[in-house]
Order: structure tokens, then sequence, then C-alpha cells
């Protein structure tokens, strides 16, 4: 029964994403993502990768292949297309802006993502990035190992990324990590505690257990200037802590940011011809790879997570309500409000307590929110849940009955 209970909400949430109003998703191929034996683009014709994928993503079915576009990534981009979303690619010659008339700025779309770029921002780019974070966009920003500059101008994917953290006109590492200047490949099944109630590792597109660096850069965290950065998955002889982080989230103003330091895990080895492809998405420890990025689009695009649910009226106090149902059996609703913006933090604990998920760890704009916390890998008992938020704390206690 408990399988079967299990199989029934994938295929609720499945079709929920399925239902939700279409996101926009960017991808970026303005900096050299096809330099050298590169090929990290959804779709291109005669290597040069166009704004509208061809064929048309209007012609795509359920049951279309990866090899209907040529890419790298075009798994990726039918994935997304597949769940009802919409793609497009920021073609070379294209810059980066943030509230522009251009066309094709930043604030007309949910998602960036920048799959190992290979020349460097400039200094507007890198402000245009951080701004559309700032105000609610989500970034994907991928990395790779240091000294795989591709198209020789002196300039890997880790530099790129160094030199936005470093010099833009908000503050050094506002996301909360660095991009480290190293090589590693490994399998690593070292997920974050308490996974299970995390949509990243534990989303609609199922739950991760493993990911496989082809050689790749690690993060090194820092929550002291950003407090909401939280290491995801970590190299398999480390200790969950700010240091050998493989995989990472953060958000950043109203904004959400998800990074990963290898090109390879994305890699769905059918690409253009003379590139040097990985065939990582879907055959590579059981299709995590596919799991862990189509959880992060998600969550990036604020389809998964935290939810306003009542943005126009705004509340006169902080408070936290009684979760519903109660006793509940897997899954329960947690409502919240939020007097003004606020960083706000929703943890659950044991009896002992022990901390055993947080569910909720970003800035947040004033509002009502809701929270879904499924517990079905989690034990009957008590449970407890505390928001703290603008000053305000709060704990009620909630039990989990099976």
């Amino acid at each position: 029964m408990k399988s079967l209970f299990r199989t029934f909400l994938l295929i609720f949430f499945s079709a929920a994403i399925l239902n939700a109003t279409p996101k926009k998703f960017l991808f970026d191929a303005a900096h050299y993502q096809t330099a050298g034996n590169a090929d990290w683009v959804i779709d291109e014709d005669n290597h040069v990768p166009g704004r509208y994928p061809t064929p048309a993503q209007s012609t795509i079915t359920s049951t279309t292949p990866e090899t209907y576009w040529t890419g790298a990534i075009s798994s990726w981009g039918i994935a997304l297309v597949k769940l009802g979303h919409q793609v497009e690619t920021l073609p070379a010659g294209t810059a980066i802006t943030y509230g522009t008339s251009n066309a094709q700025d930043l604030q007309n779309y949910d998602v960036f993502i920048v799959d190992e770029p290979n020349s460097p921002f400039t200094a507007s780019e890198r402000n245009a990035i951080i701004s559309f974070v700032q105000h609610g966009g989500g970034l994907l920003l991928i990395s790779d190992h240091t000294d795989a500059d591709r198209n020789g101008d002196g300039w890997d994917a880790v530099a790129v990324w160094d030199d936005l953290f470093r010099n833009n006109s908000y503050a050094q590492y506002v996301f909360g990590f660095k991009v480290d200047s190293n090589n590693i490949t490994e399998t690593t099944s070292n997920i974050r505690t308490g996974w299970q109630s995390n949509v990243i590792l534990n989303g609609p597109q199922g739950a991760v257990s493993q990911l496989a660096y082809h050689n790749g850069a690690t993060f090194t965290l820092y929550p002291s200037i950003n407090s909401s950065v939280q290491g995801l998955i970590w190299r398999s002889s480390s200790s969950q802590g700010n240091s050998n982080v493989m995989c990472v989230s953060s958000t950043y103003g109203t904004g959400r940011v998800f990074g990963i330091g290898d090109s390879s895990p994305q890699d769905d080895g059918t690409g253009s011809s003379g590139h040097t492809l990985y065939s990582s998405w879907l055959t590579e420890v059981n299709g995590d790879h596919a799991k862990l990025h189509l959880n992060a689009c998600l969550w990036l695009a604020k389809i998964t997570g935290v939810t306003n649910i009542s943005e126009n009226i705004l509340p006169a106090d902080y408070s936290l309500s009684q979760n519903y149902p109660n006793p509940f059996n897997p899954s329960t609703t947690i409502k919240f409000n939020i007097a003004k913006n606020s960083f706000v933090s929703i943890k659950i604990f044991d009896v002992l307590g022990n901390e055993v998920a947080s569910l909720v760890n970003e800035n947040l704009s004033a509002g009502t929110y809701s929270v879904n916390w499924n517990a079905s890998d989690f034990a009957s008992g008590v449970y407890y849940y505390r928001m703290n938020a603008g000053g305000f704390s709060g704990t009620k206690q909630m039990i989990l009955t099976k």
C-alpha cells in the first residue's frame, strides 16, 4: 500500500506540474558554450545556436526523443517542454541585460541557465545577472574543472564565475558560495541529511541519491555572507560542512540560485559532431542527473517550494499557523504570515530536538505563505516545527500517524 500511495503522489504532483502556468527558461549560448570540444546548448543548426530551437517546440510530444534537437543538453530542453514550459537560447553576440527593452532581457524569463561559460561576463552583464536574482529570478549556474579553457582566451568557467562573484556592484559572494580551483572525478552518495524534505533532492521528478563528476570543481560555502546557502551533495569522504560541496542552493533577494560544478551530468551524448560528449543525463546513476536538474528548474521557477498564497493582502503581524491536517499521513501543510520582507527559516525537529528537515530557508516578501512537508520516509510520532523571521519565533507540535 505504501508504494502504491507514493506512486499516486508522484502522479499527482507530476500532473500539477504539467498544469502549472508555463515558465520561461533561457539557456545561455553567448559565452562560448560551443567553443572547442564543448557543446552545452539545447539546439544548434550548422553549429550555430539560434534563439528558438528547431523543429519548433510546439511540435514536441510525450514521445519525442532528445535527438529531435541537436545539442548535448537537448534532452534537458525537451524535458522542460514536455513539462509544459518554454525554452529559448541566448545566441552568441547577444548581451545579458536586466530591466531594458531588449527582447531577451532577463526580466522576460523565469530562469536563466548558464552551462560552463568560456568567456567572461561584462561588468553590466554581471550586475544584470545578480539584479535578475535579487528581483525574483532563478539562476542555474554550472562550472567545470580548472584549466578547462575551451576557446583559448585565458578564461575557464571557474574564473568566469569567480569574476562574477567578486566583481560586481553588490557585494562579494552575494550568493554565499564560490567555485574552487580544482579538478575531481568521482561518484558520490553523500546527499544532504534531511534530503526527503528538500524539493531539489526529492521533488516531482524523483529522488536523487547519487551524483557523478567527470572532471569538475567543488564549491566552498560562506553562510556568514548569505545564511540561506545550503550544500546539497558533497564528496564521498567529506563531512557535510562548508567545503567539498558538489551541488549547492541559495537565495538572494526574492530569487533563487542552484549551482553544480561539472558540465558532464547534463550531457545526453547526442550533440554535434566533433564535440567531446558524455552520455550522463539519463544513462548514469539511474537517471539521477535528470531528476536533479529538473527538480532544480522547478524550484528555481518557484513551482515547488514555499508558495505565496496571498500577495495582495499584506498581514499586519508575523504568525505561524497550526499545520493541517493534524494528525497527518504522510503530508501536511503549514501556513505562515510575513509582515515585512524578511529572511525566513522553518525547520522540523523530532522529540529529541534533532533537526530532521528544513522547509524554508530564504528571503521572502511580505505576504501569506504555505509550505508542504511530505513525511513519507519518516517514522510515526510527534514532531515540532519552528519558524524564525524578522525577530519573530514560533514553535508548534504536529503528529505523524502511519
